[in-house]
């Protein structure tokens, strides 16, 4: 340690000094910066997220030019004889002093979770060991770039070339297998010689002692071999005894840790670990519960995401002694006759795009009772996916629910994808029509459930058995509201009269008021003014769409169309709000159609242009066996289509429609299992347009402009400080 910090200290001393160390880091921060907050489309309305991954995986992509430049630095000081230090001390002592140049511009860089944090929420495990990987990443990267300069040492350039070539090497490696066709036991090396294979669970906020011991084991490996070829350099025996030793050890280690290892969840809500509701659940068991996951070789190479499935599913096995987990290689005559479709994935292999067909299935077997979830990538659903079909196992009960349709349509054309949402989540789901709705309704009891879509249409005597069954105790959970929007054509509003639902409705404590709500947090519509050559795309806030931020009911947001507020009474209680600046568009009088402006782009887009109060308002609300959302196409597959994205669909309404349904039937611990996996990332805290421009403002001057200048100014001192000198 006498020889090692003495020679540590003189190589930090020789970046403080150096013009290229200050240009590093300015690279750094703001490579990274631009990457984060314009690359990833953090300021762009409904795509910004607080996911620091964005971040966290750009700082190994700048490092392939930094950490050969910061190690080259130090050059002399690897090839001066002269220094009484040993060969790995040297070694060490200088890819530690690399490491910290490297790592100074990162401490600055908590600047960008600090930033996002005025936005939305960070989450602060994820923060912690984002860091933490990244540490362990940059002292193995440096370890490597000290070795390419042991090897080359008689060349300035190769180390640099070397280094550079490798390190984006073994960044890129593990993606190898989608481009080249690979055999498993190749795919297998490529993942586990992978620095960002490794780095990606610290990314998400976990702590994996296999990938922690992975860089420890990697750093020293590569600094005893640059230590061999130094003793080789100098013409002297180095103990080759030794090394071997040391590096079976390590590889024994390293087999060993595979099935010895520690695996800490640091997100707050414990994503990837299982929780005490699942293991209450799983604790009834009585006779052995079989899971068996079948994988495709294809899949578990090219995303890693698969990997934390079956760790999940090993950590949900051995919450409990009888559950027996199996994995198995997807055979598809095999997944056919279970009734699992495969997936097409991209795979690009250089010269033409190919779609390959891949399986990740979980088949769940009680007693005589088996239950498949068809298609699993990540663990964000999993953990809901397992437990309520357990549940169903231990219960032998079904949750029976039927589906009507009350304003003119029908299920199956404008509210498709609901039924087979509700199946997927564990509900068995009957569409009532026109000829079996009076029977069904007429034999309702407390023991059922009802989910009805908009209420104009339905007979007298249709709601009056609504009623009568809700009376009975059935859970009913309704998207009404008092207006009707013709949403295939102008969106002209009216008032249907005489709707004997919403009247019943408004008697039970849920009171509409003769409004539409507005919201500066709305939806921006993309669309075509003008005709022919002029004709061109504009976008325009919504304020009638409104874009509901996270809430407690609503974790992820959600988005209302054209809803009606609430005013409650006989204690029901609010679910979902809007902000505190929205506002209410009255309707013009004397008029039965077209009663509201819904023109996108003669719509006032704040309350001030509207001559209106703000104020927050309720657009959902539970009381009992009722829950009622103010707007009939709150899953409306149509308005779906409108707000989703070209590859994505946003699905969030759905998530809140299957909550309520749990709630309703006192499921509230399952409903809650349902978005434990679900972080909020949206940018919630700063609705107000000119504020957020505000706060944006402040974090590019921070991120852009302190920061840099912070660290020209640190450098001009040093500079004026050896001048006094």
């Amino acid at each position: 340690m006498k020889k090692f910090l003495p020679l540590y200290k003189s190589a930090l001393f020789s970046y403080l000094i150096d013009p290229l160390f200050y240009v590093s880091s300015l690279l750094t921060i703001l490579f990274c910066a631009f990457r984060f907050f314009f690359g990833s489309k953090f300021f762009v309305a409904g795509l910004g997220s607080t996911d620091l991954r964005p971040f966290f995986n750009s700082v190994p992509l700048i490092s392939i030019l930094t950490i050969p430049l910061l190690t080259f630095r130090l050059r002399s000081l690897f090839l001066d004889d002269s220094i009484p230090v040993k060969p790995f001390q040297r070694f060490f002592a200088l890819a530690t002093a690399s490491f910290t140049a490297f790592s100074l511009p990162l401490l600055l860089l908590i600047s960008i979770p600090l930033s996002v944090s005025r936005f939305g929420s960070v989450e602060p495990g994820q923060c912690l060991a984002g860091f933490l990987g990244l540490f362990l990443y940059g002292f193995s990267a440096s370890a490597l770039s000290a070795f390419f300069f042991a090897i080359f040492y008689s060349s300035p350039a190769l180390p640099l070339i070397f280094s550079a070539v490798v390190l984006a090497l073994v960044n890129f490696l593990h993606l190898l297998p989608l481009y080249v066709k690979t055999g498993s036991l190749l795919a297998f090396f490529c993942k586990a010689f992978s620095f960002a294979w490794h780095f990606d669970s610290f990314s998400k906020g976990i702590l994996d002692s296999r990938n922690f011991f992975y860089y420890i084991a990697a750093s020293f490996v590569l600094l005893l071999l640059s230590a061999h070829f130094e003793y080789k350099r100098l013409g002297k025996k180095s103990s080759r005894l030794t090394i071997l030793l040391f590096t079976l050890i390590l590889l024994f280690l390293s087999g060993s840790s595979k099935n010895l290892y520690f695996r800490f969840d640091l997100t707050r809500e414990k994503q990837f670990t299982v929780s005490r509701t699942s293991k209450n659940l799983l604790s009834a068991l009585e006779s052995d519960l079989r899971i068996t996951y079948f994988r495709s070789a294809e899949l578990k190479n090219l995303y890693p995401q698969t990997e934390d499935v079956l760790e999940f599913l090993q950590d949900y096995a051995s919450s409990h002694k009888n559950i027996t987990l199996t994995l198995e290689k997807a055979d598809e005559e095999k997944l056919k006759a279970l009734g699992i479709q495969g997936q097409q994935i991209r795979h690009d292999n250089g010269t033409k795009t190919e779609f390959v067909t891949v399986y990740s299935a979980v088949l769940l077997q009680y007693l005589e009772k088996s239950s498949i979830i068809p298609f699993v990538l990540s663990t964000q659903t999993l953990e809901y996916d397992l437990s309520q079909r357990v549940q169903q196992f231990i219960t032998q009960k079904e949750r029976k629910l039927y589906l009507l349709c009350g304003n003119g349509r029908t299920i199956e054309e404008s509210y498709m994808y609901v039924p087979a949402w509700l199946e997927n989540r564990g509900f068995s789901v009957e569409v009532l029509n026109d000829f079996t709705a009076t029977e069904v309704l007429r034999n309702l009891t407390a023991d059922d459930q009802i989910a009805i879509f908009g209420t104009k249409d339905f007979s007298q005597e249709e709601a009056i058995l609504i009623q009568n069954a809700i009376e009975k105790g059935c859970k009913a959970f309704f998207a009404a509201s008092p207006y009707h929007t013709t949403i295939e054509d102008e969106w002209k509003i009216s008032k249907p009269q005489n709707d004997l639902l919403i009247s019943y409705l408004n008697g039970k404590g849920f009171a509409f008021e003769n409004a539409l709500v507005e919201d500066i947090s709305c939806y921006p519509l993309t669309m075509q003014s003008g005709e022919g050559s002029t004709a061109e795309y504009t976008t325009q806030n919504y304020p009638l769409w409104v874009a509901l931020q996270n809430q407690k009911e609503a974790k992820q947001g959600a988005t209302v169309f054209w809803a009606s507020p609430l005013v409650l009474y006989n204690d029901a209680e609010p679910l979902l709000f809007t902000t505190n600046l929205a506002w209410l568009q009255k309707p013009a009088p004397n008029t039965s159609e077209d009663l509201f402006l819904t023109n996108p782009f003669t719509l006032p887009k704040t309350a001030s242009q509207s001559d209106s109060q703000t104020g927050q308002f309720v657009v959902a609300a539970r009381k009992g066996n009722i829950s009622l959302v103010s707007d009939q196409f709150f899953v409306s597959s149509l308005m779906t289509g409108f707000i989703s994205g070209e590859s994505t669909g946003d699905f969030r309404n759905y998530d809140y429609l299957t909550k309520e349904l749990l709630n309703l039937r006192g499921e509230e611990e399952l409903s809650a299992l349902m978005q434990k996996s679900a972080p909020i990332t949206a940018l919630y805290k700063i609705t107000d347009a000119s504020q957020f421009n505000s706060a944006r403002k402040v974090t590019i001057a921070l991120n852009f402009g302190i920061l840099p200048l912070l660290i020209l100014a640190f450098f001009v001192f040093i500079q004026l400080k050896r001048r006094k000198i």
